[in-house]
C-alpha cells in the first residue's frame, strides 16, 4: 500500500522536496530575514495576483491547447474597468467597483469566445492564434492609453486589497484561496475536470466518446481568461492603476510555474496541488533573491529560466519511461464508445 502511495504522489514529494532544498538554501544564506513574520506576510501578499492567473492558464494545459493571450486580454479589460471607475468616480464606490470588475469579466468572456472559436472551428493552431490575439488586445490597449498609466481607482478598491482579516490573512490570499477552491471542485469532482482531462490525453477518443470537443475548447478558454482576468483584477489593485504592459513579465512566470509542476500543454496530465506547491516556491526564490541586496532582481529571472530547462529535461526523461521511477500524474484514457 505505501509503495503504491509513494508511487502515486511520487512527483508531489519531488516538488515538495524542491521547496524544502530551496528553504534550506535560503535559510543558511539569510535565515535571519527569511523567517520573519513580515517576510511570510509579503509573499503571502504577492503571490496571489500571478497564482489566480496561473490556476486560469491550467486548464488550457490541461485540455491540451495554449493561450498566449492571456495578459494582454487582463490588461485590456483592466484598463477598459479603470477607465470606467474614474470616469464615475463622484458615483458611490461600491456600485462603481461592481460594474468595473463586470466590464472586465465581461471582456475576459469575449476574448475567451474569440480564442476558442479561432481554435475550435478554424483549426487556427493555438500558439499562433493566440499569439495573434495578444497583440491585437496589446494595440487596443496602447490605441486608448497611448502607452500611459491609468489611474482613478476609488480608494475603497486599493484598501481592499491591503487589508487583512483577523489580522493575519491578507485579502488577495483569500481570494486567491477561494479561487484555488473553484478549481479544485471543477477538476475533481465536476463531469467537467473528468471531460477536460479527456479531451487533454486524447481528443480524438474523447470525440468517439460522445463529447462535445469544441464546446469543451470554448469553454475552457473562456474559463481560463475569466480567472486570468480576476488575476489581474488584483494586480491592478497592488498597483492603483492599469497599464498596457502591466504583467507581461507573469507570462514566462506562469508557464514555468505549471511545467514545474507537471502540467504541461500536452494536455491530460497535472495535479492543482502540485500546482499550489511550484507556485509557493517560485515566490520563496523571488523573495530569496531580493534578500541579496547587492544582486540584481534580475537573477531571479535566470534563476526560473534555469529552472524551466531543467525541469524541460527531467519531464522528457519521465515521458520516455520515467526518471528516478517519478511519473507524470496523467489523466486515465477514456474508453472508446
Amino acid at each position: 500500500m505505501k509503495s503504491k502511495t509513494l508511487e502515486k504522489h511520487s512527483y508531489t514529494f519531488m516538488l515538495l522536496g524542491l521547496m524544502a532544498v530551496v528553504l534550506l538554501f535560503f535559510t543558511v544564506l539569510k535565515g535571519a530575514m527569511l523567517w520573519k513574520g513580515d517576510v511570510w506576510l509579503g509573499i503571502a501578499m504577492q503571490f496571489p495576483e500571478y497564482g489566480v492567473v496561473t490556476l486560469g492558464l491550467m486548464f488550457c494545459f490541461i485540455c491540451g491547447k495554449m493561450d498566449m493571450s492571456f495578459m494582454a486580454l487582463g490588461d485590456f479589460a483592466t484598463i477598459m474597468a479603470v477607465q470606467y471607475m474614474a470616469a464615475h468616480a463622484d458615483s458611490p464606490a461600491g456600485g462603481v467597483i461592481l460594474v468595473g470588475i463586470l466590464i472586465a469579466l465581461g471582456i475576459a468572456v469575449v476574448g475567451g469566445l474569440i480564442n476558442g472559436l479561432l481554435v475550435s472551428e478554424l483549426d487556427i493552431p493555438p500558439v499562433m492564434a493566440t499569439i495573434a490575439m495578444q497583440l491585437v488586445w496589446t494595440g487596443l490597449s496602447v490605441a486608448l492609453t497611448s502607452g500611459n498609466t491609468v489611474k482613478g481607482l476609488p480608494a475603497l478598491y486599493t484598501e481592499i486589497g491591503h487589508k487583512y482579516l483577523m489580522g493575519f490573512l491578507p485579502v488577495p490570499l483569500l481570494i486567491f484561496l477561494l479561487i484555488f477552491a473553484l478549481c479544485w471542485f471543477l477538476l475533481n469532482h465536476t463531469v467537467y475536470g473528468e471531460k477536460l482531462y479527456m479531451v487533454g490525453t486524447n481528443i480524438k477518443a474523447a470525440q468517439f466518446s460522445a463529447i462535445n470537443t469544441k464546446r469543451m475548447v470554448v469553454g475552457t478558454y473562456v474559463l481560463c481568461d475569466v480567472i486570468c482576468c480576476i488575476g489581474c483584477l488584483l494586480m491592478v489593485n497592488t498597483m492603483a492603476s492599469a497599464k498596457a504592459d502591466y504583467g507581461t513579465s507573469y507570462v514566462m512566470r506562469c508557464i514555468l510555474i505549471l511545467v514545474l509542476a507537471g502540467v504541461l500543454p500536452d494536455g491530460g496530465m497535472g495535479k492543482i496541488g502540485n500546482v499550489l506547491i511550484a507556485i509557493v516556491t517560485i515566490q520563496i526564490i523571488a523573495t530569496g533573491v531580493n534578500m541579496f541586496p547587492n544582486l540584481n532582481t534580475y537573477y531571479a529571472s535566470l534563476i526560473w529560466g534555469g529552472l524551466l530547462l531543467v525541469v524541460l529535461v527531467l519531464n522528457t526523461r519521465m515521458g520516455q519511461g520515467g526518471l528516478f521511477g517519478l511519473k507524470l500524474p496523467r489523466a486515465k484514457k477514456p474508453q472508446k464508445a
